[in-house]
C-alpha cells in the first residue's frame, strides 16, 4: 500500500500562503499574484486553508490569511477567516496548505 508523503519542503511555504487577487487596471481582468500593482482595484489576500501543529502539540486546521511573514525566524502571522483570531504559527509545524503537504527536510 502506497504512503502519502510530504510533497514539499517547507520553505517554500510562503509562495502558497502569501498570495492576493486584484483587478488589472490595465487589462481589466482579474490576476492572483504575488506583487500586486499600487493602483490596482480591489486587492485582498487569498485564504488559504491550513493544518498545522501547535507548540503544545495540538493539531488545528482553519480557513485564514496571512498578515506577516518574518522570515528571519519562519514564523508567519495568520488570521482565522471564521473567528477573526490571530496566532503566530511556525513554518516547520505546518504540515498542509490548500491540498500540498510539507516537509521539514
Amino acid at each position: 500500500m502506497p504512503k502519502n508523503n510530504p510533497t514539499v519542503s517547507f520553505e517554500y511555504l510562503r509562495n502558497y500562503i502569501e498570495k492576493w487577487e486584484w483587478d488589472d487596471p490595465l487589462t481589466g481582468h482579474h490576476t492572483v499574484g504575488y506583487n500586486a500593482p499600487a493602483d490596482a482595484r480591489h486587492k485582498q489576500q487569498v485564504p488559504f486553508h491550513i493544518k498545522y501543529v501547535t507548540q503544545q502539540g495540538v493539531l488545528e486546521e482553519g480557513y485564514c490569511i496571512c498578515l506577516k511573514a518574518f522570515p528571519r525566524v519562519r514564523q508567519h502571522m495568520i488570521k482565522f477567516v471564521n473567528s477573526g483570531e490571530i496566532r503566530r504559527i511556525n513554518d516547520y509545524l505546518v504540515i498542509e496548505v490548500d491540498g500540498t503537504r510539507f516537509y521539514s527536510a
